[in-house]
């Protein structure tokens, strides 16, 4: 683990993670604020705070051109430039939880990817929850995608990607295609995806008190607050164990070549290992690839050389 990993974990867990309201008074627009989502910026934080904040989510200087565009009638940042591939491209769907985040709050890690894999990057701004519940962002995503095709790329030639919640979509994505058998891209990439919305992985009793800011130290704690997230913002009045809600409870049959980041110490490390070994039973090809000692989806810390390692290993394996 590198110095700036270290530093940054001892950040995450004194600025973020012991600062956290108790469970029963977490909000799904706290997620927000600590995103620095636009409209919900925090302005009582501390100044550390508000610096991590900063540091991590304002846009850094790129020669990738960021462009406001809709996909049918879903808000969409694309990440273009004259150099890239004109016939390939990456649909990505950010994390936060299913209650936070944008395509904005990713712009750091998407313009690095787009330039590495000389890809470009469409990231839609799907439906958030609570006002958007279950199955909004599922119907956005799949839109997207169906648009992709209207606009002419061939579906070998899309690659679908996402962190956290947008792992979570990005599985059940292609499990939707399926079902109503529109053709599938070829490569999916996911960053530590919350694939188990039930609360009950192993890793979130095991990595509680390692995971550096996505958990409470009692990992009961850790397990209410995700149920929460899921039960009263998400899908209130759903079966969790739902695949197109929990893809670990799937079926995984011709799926796409894939390919997971996960840090080990992460609550979420059981969901990455669970998903890679359903993969490989049904005889998919997929590539489990365990990074140590880092934070949930460290590939947005783009000051990190684990990131930028993370960020070369998505790049070669959509150029393979």
């Amino acid at each position: 683990m590198s110095i700036r990993a270290r530093i940054l974990n001892y950040a995450l867990k004194k600025y973020v993670k012991k600062v956290q309201p108790p469970v029963e008074d977490r909000s799904y627009l706290e997620a927000r604020k600590m995103m620095n989502q636009k409209g919900y910026e925090d302005t009582s934080s501390s100044i550390v705070n508000t610096s991590l904040q900063k540091f991590i989510f304002n846009k850094k200087i790129s020669k990738i051109q960021t462009n406001e565009i809709y996909l049918e009638n879903i808000r969409t940042l694309s990440f273009d430039h004259e150099e890239l591939s004109k016939d390939k491209c990456i649909l990505y769907f950010h994390g936060g939880g299913y209650i936070a985040g944008s395509p904005e709050t990713h712009q750091n890690l998407l313009s690095s990817i787009a330039e590495k894999s000389n890809l470009k990057v469409y990231a839609i701004d799907y439906s958030l929850a609570p006002e958007n519940p279950f199955p909004a962002a599922l119907n956005d995503a799949v839109e997207s995608y169906k648009s992709l095709l209207r606009m002419g790329y061939n579906s070998k030639n899309i690659f679908i990607g996402g962190d956290s919640a947008g792992g979570n979509l990005s599985i059940v994505t292609i499990l939707k295609l399926q079902e109503i058998n529109e053709p599938l891209p070829s490569k999916v990439f996911l960053l530590s995806p919350w694939a188990d919305l039930t609360g009950e992985g192993s890793s979130i009793r095991e990595n509680s008190l390692s995971d550096p800011y996505l958990s409470y130290d009692d990992w009961l704690n850790t397990a209410k607050s995700m149920k929460k997230t899921v039960e009263e913002w998400y899908a209130p009045n759903q079966d969790c164990r739902n695949p197109m809600i929990s893809p670990i409870f799937a079926n995984f049959k011709n799926f796409p070549q894939t390919l997971i980041q996960v840090s080990n110490i992460e609550i979420l490390f059981s969901d990455s290992i669970t998903i890679s070994n359903n993969l490989k039973n049904n005889n998919n090809g997929v590539k489990l690839s365990i990074y140590k000692n880092l934070p949930h989806v460290w590939q947005i810390f783009g000051f990190l050389p684990e990131s930028k390692k993370a960020i070369n290993e998505i790049s070669n394996f959509l150029k393979d």
